[in-house]
């Protein structure tokens, strides 16, 4: 079994995708899960990232069943298993100037797991596989010490095996080594390696900035959504970013700034996604006009003032109804 399989955004296998959320069709995803392999589901319009699939169908269909009969499925069964070891996995692959079957015994079999096992085991390992969290800086806690791993992998379990010497952490998924650090004996140490800060770090603070712009004065609210963004999906936290920053862009263009009251009720989300903030912001708009009021010209201005408040708590009212209605309908799921 693969440890990652990729896949197209098929329906059977992927719902609907936006800014890199992934709605996955929950069958396949507890087959998936079941079976042990990580989905991995390309991105959609980018014909570069999908596997040329399309030519392995076309040659089983021209050379290996072209023009033949067969009396029943085991009849079959037994002509494509003969024709896989005498011909397909004979010749030389035109991509990898290599007989099939030699490229997978030399580059392929050791990295395959058994069928219905969990991704993350590995048998037969020197190591075992151990896991633990990093915190929301990027950094996991061994023996004592705190060691590093990538920004992306921030509130994030990982995998972490000992050889004596080096630490060594994995993405659970995959099983892609993502750190390598020397093991200290001594202990209260943290051993940062400064790569892992500078991977997209700068545009990520570029976006949070064009945020807190966004939403005006209140900094610490501003700061405080895109902490939500980052705790819910660390790993896609720039996409996510991205998504609210077009969100907001869009909310005020249509109607107008995002009110402080509206702001806290953001951040008090356990859980926000770009879609969940699109959603939300939704929702309060509807509230709002679903109970507003004419206000004429002769209101005298505390008049005024008094009835957008009055408007502004029932939508707040109505965007939280709605709010607690949404939530309750299944998650999506962030897969890369």
């Amino acid at each position: 079994m693969p440890q990652e399989c990729v896949y197209d955004q098929t329906k059977l296998v992927v719902i609907s995708e936006t800014f890199r959320e992934l709605d996955l069709n929950q069958r396949f995803h507890q087959y998936a899960t079941a079976a042990g392999f990580h989905i991995h589901a390309c991105e959609g319009y980018d014909p570069e990232s999908k596997g040329k699939v399309e030519a392995g169908v076309k040659y089983v269909k021209q050379n290996g069943l072209y023009g033949e009969d067969f009396a029943n499925w085991k009849e079959l069964e037994w002509y494509m298993a003969d024709w896989l070891d005498t011909i397909a996995n004979q010749r030389e692959h035109g991509t990898t100037g290599k007989q099939p079957r030699v490229h997978y015994e030399q580059a392929e079999q050791a990295h395959m797991l058994p069928y219905l096992s969990p991704s993350c085991l590995k048998p037969n390992s020197a190591s075992p596989i151990m896991t633990r969290k990093a915190d929301k800086t990027g950094l996991i806690s061994w023996q004592s010490n705190k060691y590093s791993v990538p920004l992306l992998y921030q509130s994030t379990q990982v995998g972490v095996t000992n050889d004596g010497s080096q630490l060594r952490i994995s993405d659970l998924a995959s099983g892609e080594i993502i750190a390598e650090h020397s093991l200290c004996l001594d202990k209260g140490k943290i051993f940062k390696n400064r790569g892992h800060y500078r991977d997209k770090v700068q545009d990520i603070e570029t976006l949070e900035s064009e945020v807190r712009h966004l939403l005006g004065e209140n900094e610490t609210a501003s700061q405080a959504l895109c902490e939500v963004l980052k705790n819910t999906t660390p790993r896609f936290y720039k996409n996510q970013l991205w998504g609210a920053k077009q969100i907001i862009i869009a909310h005020i263009s249509a109607h107008a700034e995002i009110s402080a009251q509206l702001l806290q009720r953001l951040i008090e989300s356990p859980r926000l996604t770009a879609t969940g903030l699109r959603d939300r912001l939704a929702a309060y708009q509807q509230g709002l006009a679903q109970n507003k009021t004419p206000i004429t010209e002769n209101t005298p201005a505390e008049g005024n003032k008094a009835e957008r408040t009055k408007q502004a708590n029932k939508a707040l009212a109505h965007y939280g109804a709605l709010n607690g209605h949404l939530s309750g309908q299944g998650e999506s799921h962030v897969v890369h």
